[in-house]
């Protein structure tokens, strides 16, 4: 009784659930085998073991084997998660004062980044469809940065969490030939490299730091991760001391050797990311004709500045009158754990470390789930956009406040439904994915406290919100 985390997690391993979620490796010991023996490798920096914040050794040797591997640069392990890596990639290329761009559907950490390098963000806000942020408009870009000639740099995610992916291409083009530093979230992307039936990664696509969230989608332990550079234009020596600045001085040679044997891992076994592609192609085919659970495929990507999507990332469109958590709740009684649900939509995360035989059972229970709902289906409306309320309407905006001058300003606690008109002073993020709907020094607007309402009621877990009362300025 006194290991309460030791106690719940030894349920939930034992409860016969299967995990269509992070991290990547899916507990299954077929991919671990080699790495059951961590607790007599438990090591910290003796004359042997090379130093993490100056390697000259064996840490050195792995993150160059890293490198080659994803024809990298240069390659940093993280090991405290891409947030790590993000946040260190905007302190290194951004003084106080600089301008950034940064697309509106970024990652709580990228927010975080500003905060820390005092610089002033431009928001630029993807496409929508079915409530659902897309890709990046190339034109809008343009627009931003021939308004903004002193933009230093550039920041997105792509894939998005529902796996949608941006022209990284020619947005690379556009901002190289401004000067501008490309920085690319790829942490739902690390696998992309090694199958062609995967979107490009944005280390081939010109990106000049590209961070990858190991443990997401591939066999490594959570919170490790790595960062690559191919750049000439990024300070290499103040990205290093920033990544020392953000990382511990105490850092797990276990997570390192998690990151050393995924790197192993996909060296000796690629091959597996073929077959388990093929396979894929051909589990997507069993589900194109669901009614009321509509999985995600290539006709998302008309209008949307979308150029490829990953056919591993199972999205499901909810065209019923359910939603995403009774969904979940449903795909329990199947002993499935999806990653993520929301209003109108659900992720199920999958990962060559699955086997054909769960794939199947997905596949199964989604097809059985989707003809139980076609009877308590009571509307005929195909629109999903009328789903939620749309607050995504604007296209670029500034916040009132700076985010780093908002994080310092004396704050109050007040009734969230009298918070109309004021500056938010704390991150609201609904979890996951992480993507905060209000940054300290943005307006509460009517339209974002009725959407929170909506989630809230939608049993969306929102941080930032405490006994109905919301963080604001003074």
């Amino acid at each position: 009784m006194d290991r309460p985390i030791y106690n719940l997690l030894k349920k939930l391993s034992n409860d016969g659930n299967y995990p269509f979620h992070m991290p990547g490796h899916k507990r299954n010991e077929n991919f671990l085998k080699d790495f059951y023996e961590f607790i007599n490798l438990d090591f910290t920096e003796i004359d042997e073991t090379d130093n993490f914040h100056n390697s000259k050794g064996i840490i050195k040797e792995s993150k160059e084997l890293m490198a080659k591997l994803f024809l990298a640069n240069e390659s940093y392990f993280l090991i405290n998660g891409s947030s790590g890596g993000i946040m260190a990639s905007l302190m290194a290329c951004l003084k106080p004062g600089d301008k950034v761009l940064l697309a509106r559907n970024c990652h709580i950490s990228v927010y975080n980044g500003i905060i820390l390098s005092g610089a002033i963000p431009i928001y630029i806000y993807p496409s929508i469809k079915y409530n659902i942020p897309c890709g990046i408009d190339k034109e809008l870009v343009k627009k931003v940065i021939l308004e903004n000639s002193d933009i230093k740099v550039f920041i997105l995610t792509s894939p998005t969490y529902e796996g949608f992916v941006s022209d990284i291409k020619e947005l690379s083009n556009i901002v190289h030939e401004n000067n501008i530093i490309l920085i690319v979230d790829e942490a739902h992307g690390a696998h992309f490299c090694f199958s062609n039936k995967f979107p490009k990664s944005a280390l081939e696509e010109g990106a000049d730091i590209v961070i990858q969230s190991l443990h997401k989608t591939l066999p490594s332990l959570t919170q490790c991760s790595v960062l690559h550079l191919n750049s000439t234009i990024v300070n290499k020596d103040m990205l290093e001391r920033c990544l020392s600045l953000i990382q511990t001085t105490s850092p797990s040679y276990i997570f390192m050797l998690s990151i050393e044997y995924c790197q192993s891992f996909i060296k000796n076994n690629l091959n597996l990311f073929e077959e388990y592609a093929i396979f894929l192609k051909e589990v997507r085919k069993n589900m194109l004709y669901l009614k009321n659970i509509k999985l995600v495929d290539r006709d998302i990507l008309k209008d949307v500045n979308i150029v490829d999507f990953d056919i591993s990332r199972f999205t499901f469109l909810i065209n019923s009158n359910v939603n995403g958590n009774y969904i979940n709740e449903k795909l329990k009684e199947y002993n499935i754990q999806i990653e993520m649900y929301s209003d109108n939509h659900i992720i199920a995360i999958s990962t060559i470390c699955d086997t054909k035989e769960s794939l199947e059972k997905l596949v199964n229970a989604i097809i059985k789930i989707d003809r139980e709902i076609d009877v308590l289906k009571d509307f005929n409306s195909s629109d999903l956009n009328n789903r939620v309320i749309n607050t995504d309407s604007k296209l670029i905006s500034i916040p009132g406040i700076l985010p780093r001058n908002a994080f310092y300003m004396e704050k109050k606690r007040i009734d969230f439904d009298l918070s109309e008109n004021k500056f938010c002073g704390d991150f609201v993020t609904p979890y996951p994915p992480g993507i905060p709907l209000l940054v300290p020094g943005e307006i509460i607007t009517k339209d974002i406290i009725e959407k929170i309402k909506y989630l809230i009621k939608n049993n969306i877990n929102i941080l930032g919100l405490q006994d109905n009362k919301i963080s604001t300025i003074l």
